[in-house]
């Protein structure tokens, strides 16, 4: 191990192995103090009520060093902590020692020591555990922490601990309203972090990095599932140009380009709905054929924030030629001439029409899917 002093005068490891250091080399107490102590634990001390033990589970206890800044912490808002530490690789005290961290931080060196040696610690306002598990092995307790602090090395060195399925096993062992924060704000993690039904936030990073990021598991008591079901109907044309139809309407956020459909109704199956809502919408019975996609994101409602949208796309042939007005465009519903939920029929190309042209996320989701199903990769 190669000792590294960072730009704020604190010291960190080289893990030659893997060739990546176990903090940032802009600062190392800088790093631990902001992402992991003011937007980690920080947060969690004034979301959580006092009078109860506050729950901390880390990913990578390396050097020590966010444990000793929980444990200040804990100590400076007379706050019992009850934190247990993931570490598969331990380092040895020998190795970590030269760090200089009691000096540095204040903390009693027998605490540090112990922490390393004994792999716990025990006093007034705190209970440290370090386990031997990694990620993948520790034993699930659902909903039994309050914080994670996710200090894995960088995502190029330990890939598989940035995936969703790390991510599933997070958010299942955080309370509602418990957070995940991390010092990495790459684009794939944080789509991972979605995947597994986080709500993520980037933050303002610590010195020498621009952003970190907070993920959130969701609680909303009011909350409902609102289960909505479209249809994809294609004509294909004499020049052998395959066409979608979509549905141009002006809601309050304004003009955009949709799926044909609508909410399921109480007693009503999904292939039900669709034959309802095309008499509804085209005026003429279509054929309901293969599902096509269900929703693997979670989807906020724009018209209620205390739903949550389930959307269900299914294949659709229309029993006839067309009978309803087919020329539509997103313009004829612009404007404040058009009235509110006003609605127009049209056609897209299919092999030009982008995911980025349908206006709710349910529906890019749905025709990515639906791309990737046939081949043709949007």
């Amino acid at each position: 191990m190669k000792t590294h002093e960072t730009k704020d005068g604190s010291k960190t490891l080289l893990n030659e192995e893997l060739n990546v250091h176990y903090h940032s080399v802009h600062g190392a107490w800088n790093e631990t103090r902001h992402v992991f102590g003011t937007m980690g634990v920080d947060a969690a001390m004034a979301r959580v009520a006092e009078g109860g033990d506050l729950h901390v589970l880390e990913i990578g206890f390396g050097t020590g060093l966010n444990a000793l800044d929980v444990w200040l912490r804990a100590n400076e808002k007379r706050r019992r902590v009850v934190m247990v530490s993931l570490e598969p690789n331990p380092l040895r005290w020998i190795d970590a020692e030269p760090l200089g961290y009691s000096e540095w931080t204040g903390v009693p060196v027998e605490v540090w020591q112990g922490m390393h040696e004994q792999g716990r610690w025990e006093d007034e306002f705190m209970s440290f555990q370090r386990m031997p598990e990694g990620v993948f092995e520790f034993e699930l307790e659902e909903q039994r922490f309050d914080v994670i602090l996710f200090d894995a090395f960088a995502p190029a060195a330990q890939p598989e601990l940035w995936t969703s399925e790390a991510m599933d096993r997070m958010r299942m062992v955080l309370k509602p309203g418990g957070q995940l924060v991390t010092y990495c704000a790459k684009g794939e993690v944080r789509r991972a972090m979605q995947a597994a039904g986080f709500e993520v936030e980037r933050l303002p990073g610590p010195p020498g990095k621009r952003e970190m990021m907070r993920a959130t598991r969701p609680v909303n008591p009011k909350g409902k599932l609102n289960v909505r079901v479209y249809m994809m109907v294609v004509r294909t044309l004499t020049s052998g140009q395959q066409q979608v139809l979509v549905s141009y309407e002006r809601l309050p956020m304004g003009a955009v380009m949709k799926f044909p459909g609508g909410g399921l109704e109480w007693g009503e199956g999904v292939a039900a709905c669709l034959r309802r809502e095309a008499l509804e919408e085209l005026g003429q019975p279509i054929a309901v054929g293969s599902l096509v996609h269900v929703s693997q994101q979670a989807h906020i409602s724009s018209f209620d924030a205390n739903h949550q949208i389930i959307a269900v796309h299914h294949e659709a042939k229309l029993l006839g030629p067309v009978t309803f007005e087919d020329d539509g465009e997103l313009e004829d519903v612009r404007g404040k001439r058009i009235p509110m939920m006003h609605q127009r029929l049209g056609w897209q190309d299919m092999d030009s029409l982008d995911a980025a042209a349908f206006h709710f996320a349910s529906d890019q989701e749905a025709w990515r899917a639906w791309c990737n199903q046939k081949g043709n990769v949007k």
